[in-house]
């Protein structure tokens, strides 16, 4: 009797792009806009709750101020269905919770934490002070 392969062909599966990569885009552009004074990094893990969840991290890392790290943003979704995604901002001292059941509403909310100002505040913060390290170190 000969071998039959009984499963689907996944050559032509439509490429999109998931809530990872669009957090790690975003990572990217901010070293980017900061000259990499600011590195940002995206730290995925299993949920906490032990469901089929995955949380994505966007962690901020300002090397010249002795590695100081800060959480920006998570972003929850079931491992099988990308959507909804729960994303909660971090850097405000009480944490905002949303829900985005697109990429257009989850770049939307991105936006937002983004522009919020305690995010601008943590980011320019971090900033000043790691382009004020470097004038003193070339003044040396």
């Amino acid at each position: 009797m000969s071998s039959t392969n009984l499963w689907p062909s996944f050559v032509n599966i439509a490429k999109i792009k998931t809530p990872k990569i669009i957090v790690e885009e975003q990572a990217n552009f901010l070293e980017k806009s900061s000259s990499n004074y600011i590195k940002a990094e995206v730290v995925t893990s299993n949920h906490d709750s032990g469901a089929n969840k995955v949380a994505h991290v966007l962690k901020i890392t300002a090397p010249k101020l002795d590695y100081y790290v800060a959480s920006v943003v998570t972003v929850e979704h079931d491992i099988i269905k990308y959507y909804p995604v729960t994303i909660t901002s971090r850097i405000k001292p009480m944490a905002t919770i949303y829900t985005a059941h697109s990429d257009e509403e989850m770049l939307e909310t991105l936006k937002k934490i983004f522009m919020e100002k305690e995010t601008i505040e943590t980011i320019e913060s971090l900033l000043i002070q790691s382009k004020a390290l470097d004038e003193m170190k070339a003044k040396l």
